[in-house]
């Protein structure tokens, strides 16, 4: 009876660490997602506020995306390799700072700052401006990159147009145009190991009313007039009633 009781307690232990490590494993693979391009996600320092969670995504049919060839340097490298340590994956990419010739990767980044702002401004964007104008942490993605094979990058260096789209689920999709044929890919499937992000510049339209007046990216500020925080704009309003 001792022996079968022992058993039993040792049983629940080992299933309770399995459900545990199986847990904690859950857990993290849901932390490795990168935010999607043109989605509003929330900073805090220079991290999105969570990877699980992306704050969501203003409504749009298409945007247009450039694709840039850029060399690997110390700073996107790291983040590449610490990326692929956290999905659990072989770095496939060899580098040195010392060598001559560096490895490539490739960045998206959306091409017209104008459209968006004009997008945002829309009355089906109301709820979402609605949102932005309570948090002045929240920011847009606007660039991502992507660790890709040197046939993939060609590939992607002779495409003709890039577009953003959505599926009928609004998950966000890459379309890319090449030779008069189009393809798809769902940038959940493509190696995203870092992501940029942009400030929304408020300021008001000619009956005061608050709307985004730039898109300002990473590190840049915004235009004279313009504030990243929608309260500033709030506040120059009563001054100038005053």
């Amino acid at each position: 009876m001792k022996t079968t009781f022992t058993y039993f307690l040792i049983s629940c232990i080992a299933l309770f660490t399995f459900s545990c490590s199986s847990y904690q494993a859950k857990k993290q693979e849901a932390l490795l997602p990168f935010p999607e391009l043109g989605a509003i996600v929330k900073v805090k320092g220079n991290l999105w506020y969570s990877a699980t969670e992306q704050v969501g995504l203003p409504q749009w049919t298409q945007l247009r995306v450039t694709a840039q060839e850029m060399p690997f340097n110390r700073e996107s490298y790291f983040a590449y390799a610490k990326a692929t340590h956290r999905a659990g994956k072989i770095n496939s990419i060899p580098y040195m700072d010392s060598l001559q010739y560096k490895p490539k990767y490739i960045r998206l980044q959306l091409l017209d700052k104008i459209e968006i702002t004009e997008l945002l401004n829309t009355s089906k964007n109301r709820t979402v401006r609605s949102y932005l104008e309570k948090d002045g942490d929240l920011k847009m993605v606007t660039s991502v990159d992507l660790a890709l094979s040197e046939t993939e990058i060609t590939f992607f260096n002779q495409a003709e147009a890039f577009e953003l789209r959505k599926d009928d689920y609004g998950t966000v999709i890459l379309n890319i145009v090449d030779s008069g044929t189009e393809q798809a890919y769902y940038l959940s499937d493509l190696r995203v190991f870092n992501y940029g992000y942009s400030s929304f510049c408020w300021g008001e339209d000619q009956y005061h009313r608050l709307q985004i007046e730039h898109i300002a990216p990473e590190g840049e500020k915004c235009p004279k007039g313009t504030y990243t925080k929608p309260d500033k704009v709030k506040a120059n309003q009563s001054y100038v009633k005053f």
